[in-house]
């Protein structure tokens, strides 16, 4: 199964631009430090909600470990509205955000496959395309602050798990429910992908 090198690489960046040491961020994310050198190097997948712990504890949004080298998310930093550029990178952004132009997060760990459809994290909310394949899913991990989602799945089957109870969705139907409540997504189709559009407010990530 394959890595995502580039990941690794801004993990690195990131971390030694803020000067902190490997046995330092495993202990702000609750993983070993073994692990992280792994993900560094592009050995091992992480899952993401230990991405989103690390996203955090290096004080980014998870829009830094993007695949697009471009996106203006990649050097921001949290609590900074975007996009906030001047000069040639205020004048290459653009409102809208071409199919091949999407900015990607895949995880194959967990199966899941996330792509940004507004320019940027820096707005009131936030919209992103998820799929995950049969068999694969990822437990909701607690937010920062208190969010809402709603949720329309294009394709497949999705089981959304809330603290009120599992539901299973199919194309066409949607759900809607305060961050707090998700407990997990996973595919509930045998040999399709779950395939949906989930707009959420505040983006925190």
């Amino acid at each position: 199964m394959a890595t995502d090198k580039s990941l690794g690489e801004r993990l690195k960046k990131r971390r030694l631009e803020s000067g902190m040491s490997l046995r330092k961020l495993a202990e702000l994310t609750g993983v070993t430090a073994s692990f992280l050198s792994q993900v560094e190097h592009g050995k091992v997948n992480v899952s993401l909600n230990s991405l989103q712990n690390i996203s955090e504890a290096l004080n980014v949004h998870l829009s830094y470990f993007l695949s697009d080298p471009t996106t203006l998310a990649e050097d921001a930093e949290i609590g900074e509205g975007l996009p906030r550029a001047t000069g040639e990178r205020a004048a290459a952004y653009s409102p809208v955000v071409r199919v091949n132009e999407r900015a990607q997060l895949f995880l194959p760990m967990t199966g899941a496959a996330y792509e940004m459809l507004v320019p940027s994290f820096g707005n009131k909310m936030v919209a992103i395309s998820g799929r995950l394949a049969p068999g694969t899913g990822n437990a909701a991990r607690k937010l920062r602050e208190p969010t809402e989602e709603f949720l329309y799945l294009l394709s497949g089957n999705l089981l959304v798990g809330l603290n009120s109870g599992e539901y299973v969705l199919c194309p066409g139907e949607s759900i809607y429910f305060k961050g707090d409540d998700l407990v997990q997504l996973s595919c509930h189709s045998e040999e399709e992908d779950a395939v949906w559009i989930s707009v959420i407010s505040p983006p925190v990530f």
